[in-house]
């Protein structure tokens, strides 16, 4: 007797469900299927858990687990589980690297993730789940996963860009990342870096607006992060031959003549005032 559209227990079924509260339906048929189990039987009881209110459909082709208790419409899943569900190459960035980094000063309604194939946007009650291309300099040449770290929420593994990578990635499209103030925020609470493959990953890059914009922010924090002067030449000299804003929106500011960099006065007290 077939039992697959019953309330029988399904062991394996529930032990998929505990570790994947976010899935796809190819995911779960990977697991469900067996000799005496075809596709569509598997599809069947994914079908019968959401009328059962055990299983939320988020979207076509995406599934929520419900914790016992909560009605399935009043649940809302994870925003960021919901994003590393999407592409098996997921990887959470910008400000959602901020927040899970413990480095940002705001929750953002929209999760960012980068990934090799970009699909169309997700929404949630709260946001949506916005689908990003690694930085072209990356794709180039095969090191999209560089400055990846893990990082595991409701027992499920996160990748996600690192610190070092997040930051210079956040500056350079701030609007991705909160804003440049909210940028600058984190820059200033990040209590340490990789300062090698902090340089690594800006010489990947090869963009002199991100070596400025990185040196400057180096050298505010040079004795808290313990950053060599060699370091700081470096990068000096990587730096653009025009002067350039910190925040591209932003007229006035004082130049960090170091660096090339006008800043807002905000954010450079103490700086030589710019004739801009």
């Amino acid at each position: 007797m077939d039992t697959s559209g019953t309330e029988q227990k399904q062991p394996d079924q529930e032990r998929f469900w505990a570790k994947h509260p976010v899935f796809t339906p190819e995911e779960f048929c990977a697991v469900a299927r067996g000799p005496r189990t075809s596709r569509h039987a598997a599809m069947r009881r994914l079908r019968y858990a959401v009328r059962r209110g055990r299983l939320k459909l988020v979207e076509r082709g995406l599934y929520a687990v419900v914790p016992p208790g909560m009605e399935a419409g009043s649940f809302s899943p994870d925003r960021f589980l919901v994003a590393a569900a999407l592409r098996p190459d997921t990887v959470l960035a910008y400000h959602s690297a901020l927040e899970l980094l413990g480095l940002a000063h705001s929750v953002y309604r929209d999760v960012f993730y980068v990934t090799a194939c970009p699909r169309k946007d997700v929404r949630l009650p709260g946001g949506r789940v916005r689908a990003l291309r690694h930085p072209k300099p990356l794709r180039a040449c095969g090191a999209e996963d560089f400055g990846v770290e893990t990082l595991e929420r409701a027992g499920v593994k996160l990748r996600l860009t690192g610190p070092e990578r997040t930051l210079v990635d956040s500056f350079l499209l701030p609007r991705y990342a909160g804003g440049i103030d909210e940028v600058m925020e984190a820059a200033r609470s990040v209590s340490a870096l990789d300062l090698d493959r902090l340089e690594r990953y800006l010489t990947l890059l090869d963009q002199r607006r991100a070596f400025a914009i990185v040196g400057f922010v180096l050298a505010q924090a040079a004795e808290r992060l313990f950053v060599p002067d060699a370091l700081l030449g470096r990068l000096a000299a990587q730096r653009p031959t025009a002067r350039i804003y910190l925040d591209k929106r932003q007229r006035g500011g004082r130049l960090q003549p170091r660096w090339n960099l006008i800043v807002p006065e905000r954010w450079a007290p103490g700086a030589a005032r710019a004739d801009v």
